[in-house]
């Protein structure tokens, strides 16, 4: 996760946002719930390099929904195992059904294009239909085919945009629920400094005093929520920090979150 991200207490809430996949879009999670549930355990399996388990989830959710995110995914991870044959079947597939447009149309035809040539390479250096003559140990000697550079360069991963184990809502509610207590915070102190200016203007002594005493517990009031959000957002922060690093993600991040006498702030690079 390398967005940087800069808040300050002027907002009042935090804006969640998700990278689930519209609905026209040809990556778009299937409707039926069944299959959603298998779309994403395949998804975690491929994430942990399981493809041929993954592709057992997958088949498993097109056949109850036949949503183009099935054979992308599919052309993925058959990709991954090198069975280019079965990987252009499906990605030709996600193109029929999927019609999808910009970038992913033309990462999907290059692939397409690297696979068809590598399939072309193997079929020149096959052995003839005889079996090979052994070697000096005994060994049948049998050609050895290698990805093309561009192909072992290029790691695409399954459709991120119908990955949603990949969006810790816990540790973006914690986060949103802190900020948001620092900005009532923020609003308790200000109230309370209005006061104590009054006070300070007020003439009667009985009158000053009560509202100096009015000032004091709202500056309390507002320095327990102001607590109460940094430890919010503390653990939101943290909870976030530790998910993209088991995801896999690289993360740096850091986190200052402080409160004045005017109220509280929160400054933090991610």
């Amino acid at each position: 996760m390398h967005t940087l991200l800069r808040w300050l207490v002027a907002a009042a809430c935090l804006v969640l946002l998700g990278s689930v996949a519209t609905a026209g879009s040809p990556l778009a999670r299937p409707a039926n719930r069944e299959a959603c549930e298998h779309l994403d355990r395949g998804n975690n399996l491929y994430h942990t390099r399981d493809f041929e388990e993954a592709i057992v989830e997958y088949k498993a959710g097109a056949l109850i929904q036949p949503a183009p995110v099935f054979d992308f995914n599919l052309a993925q991870a058959y990709r991954q195992l090198g069975k280019y044959k079965e990987a252009i079947w499906h990605y030709e597939r996600f193109l029929n059904h999927g019609h999808p447009e910009g970038d992913l149309l033309d990462t999907v035809n290059e692939l397409l294009k690297e696979m068809r040539a590598e399939l072309a390479n193997r079929a020149q250096t096959m052995p003839p239909n005889d079996a090979a003559p052994p070697g000096n140990d005994g060994a049948t000697a049998s050609p050895t085919v290698r990805a093309s550079p561009t192909t072992e360069r290029r790691q695409l991963g399954v459709s991120s945009e119908a990955t949603a184990p990949g969006i810790d809502w816990v540790g973006w509610s914690l986060t949103g629920a802190g900020v948001a207590a620092m900005g009532a915070a923020g609003g308790v102190f200000l109230s309370a400094s209005h006061l104590r200016d009054e006070a300070n203007m007020e003439p009667g002594t009985l009158q000053r005093n009560q509202l100096h005493e009015q000032s004091r517990t709202r500056s309390t009031v507002g320095a327990v929520i102001g607590i109460g959000g940094i430890g919010l957002t503390a653990a939101g922060v943290i909870k976030l920090v530790f998910h993209a690093r088991a995801t896999g993600h690289s993360t740096a991040a850091s986190l200052d979150i402080g409160i004045t006498s005017n109220g509280a702030f929160v400054l933090g690079t991610f």
